[in-house]
């Protein structure tokens, strides 16, 4: 295409870079006084900040499959790691196909099943986790002396080095780079999918030796006593030296996550300018990482570092310096690109557009922010829900009533003191909301009926050989172990 032939500018190309566990205060821009992110610090100068994003359910498959169709989990029947939906529900990349965009993944999207398209027309760069059901924990014989780091063992292996992780976003960086040296005719809208810095808990070593001579240790750490529904997630390996350690290992993969949008963003800014056409940058991760806040690691929580999520836009007619404070959710991300390109969204979402906000200021009507999740707990299954408006965060568990929590995050963003009262002005209201819309009895037998089929393509999926043509090979010098430690 020549330069000004048949562009409409109106429509921009749109790149998303999505991480994967990045705490969403752990950045320059958002104040963190440790951790180094230049890059990010400047895609907020020259765009607008999310001061106030959440995800829908704080575990990768679950808010990966909501950001995509623009629907609760409770909606998508998602709820955890094995979940799919099925090649007839459409995403908002079905609707950006549609119109007439490129749409392509570069990368993680953690597609499970036959489909590994889902609304995208072309995938640059392949997974590093299985494809199907069965395939994980022992059977990951590629990942040497790593095998289970980037699960339930994540303490196993830390340290300064190379990883899996860390081998795997270069294969997806690289594959980035050399598509926008390409020239493409049709509008693009292009996913760049890292697994960093969700663990393996390893960074490049001079980053891990910068981090570990400044490390912090949160204050809520030490905390005492745990929602009795969340006890079962503190690892009792988590000693304070080895959270040293960990959190050393996490701000230097942040680091190393950080150096990759940059290196992305300037070939995206030269593909613009070589094709002539604007264009829309934003950066964000699936959910955070607790970090050893309130004693924890992962995510799987309703706290700040796990549920909220970093969300930066920049580019052409968003103006800069801006930083929205109003609560927003990730299930925005479809609706908004789909307004930017004048494509239509997934069908009845739960998400709404962003772009008013994003261009213009302009405050939409306040609504309530909502993320999900289910756990199981003495062989009970307790649906989760975590409201957000305004100031105030409200999480239930269903059949914990009196265990609930309400936080101001206002003038207690650490969630060290949990205000909740019967009769809490806020807790009514929140309470009526989630009287109207929160179904627990279907949550329940839709998560049970799920499992089952699960354990059955578990053990289809160890018993047939099916193959992965699209699942990265993890090479030999990836499986090395920390020299630094």
């Amino acid at each position: 295409m020549q330069r000004g032939e048949t562009i409409n500018l109106s429509r921009p190309d749109i790149l998303l870079f999505l991480s994967d566990q990045h705490h969403a205060n752990y950045t320059g821009f958002a104040g963190h006084k440790i951790v180094r992110t230049p890059n990010l610090d400047q895609l907020a100068e020259d765009g607008v900040v999310m001061s106030c994003a959440y995800t829908s359910a704080p575990i990768c498959v679950a808010s990966r499959v909501s950001m995509l169709t623009g629907k609760l989990p409770e909606k998508t029947g998602v709820y955890t790691n094995e979940g799919a939906i099925g090649s007839d529900q459409t995403t908002f990349l079905h609707g950006m196909a549609a119109a007439g965009y490129e749409t392509v993944l570069c990368g993680r999207m953690h597609f499970l099943g036959e489909d590994q398209r889902h609304g995208f027309t072309r995938r640059i760069m392949g997974e590093l986790t299985p494809l199907f059901w069965g395939r994980y924990g022992a059977a990951r014989s590629d990942l040497g002396p790593y095998v289970g780091t980037m699960a339930n063992q994540s303490l196993k292996i830390i340290g300064g080095g190379t990883s899996p992780v860390l081998e795997y976003d270069k294969a997806v960086i690289q594959a980035a780079l050399d598509y926008l040296k390409q020239d493409h005719d049709k509008p693009q809208c292009i996913v760049v999918g890292t697994y960093g810095p969700h663990h393996t808990f390893v960074a490049p070593p001079d980053m891990y030796s910068y981090y570990k001579e400044r490390i912090d240790i949160p204050e809520s750490f030490r905390q005492g006593e745990l929602h009795p529904v969340l006890s079962g997630l503190r690892n009792p390996g988590l000693k304070e030296e080895v959270l040293v350690k960990l959190r050393s290992a996490y701000f230097g993969m942040i680091e190393n996550v950080d150096r990759q949008i940059g290196e992305v963003r300037e070939a995206w800014n030269q593909y613009l300018q070589r094709s002539g056409r604007q264009g829309v940058f934003a950066y964000m991760s699936d959910h955070g990482e607790q970090a050893g806040e309130h004693g924890l690691i992962g995510k799987s929580t309703f706290y700040e570092g796990s549920a909220k999520i970093p969300l930066v836009f920049a580019g052409d007619n968003i103006p800069a310096g801006v930083i929205v404070e109003q609560p927003v959710s990730i299930m925005d991300i479809g609706p908004t690109f789909c307004d930017f390109a004048g494509a239509d969204t997934a069908p009845r979402p739960d998400g709404v557009s962003l772009k008013a906000q994003l261009l213009g200021g302009v405050q939409q009507q306040e609504r309530t922010i909502v993320s999900e999740f289910v756990y199981q707990m003495d062989g009970n299954i307790v649906p989760a829900r975590m409201l957000r408006q305004s100031e105030w965060k409200y999480v239930a568990y269903a059949g914990y009533e009196a265990y609930a929590q309400l936080f101001h995050i206002a003038t207690d963003p650490q969630e060290l003191n949990n205000l909740y009262r019967p009769d809490h002005e806020a807790v009514l209201k929140f309470r009526e909301h989630l009287r109207g819309t929160w179904h627990i009895s279907a949550i329940k037998e839709k998560y049970i009926e799920k499992r089952e089929h699960h354990v059955l393509l578990a053990r289809w999926g160890k018993a047939v050989d099916v193959p992965e043509p699209e699942r990265w090979t993890v090479p030999k010098e990836a499986t090395q172990l920390p020299v630094v430690e």
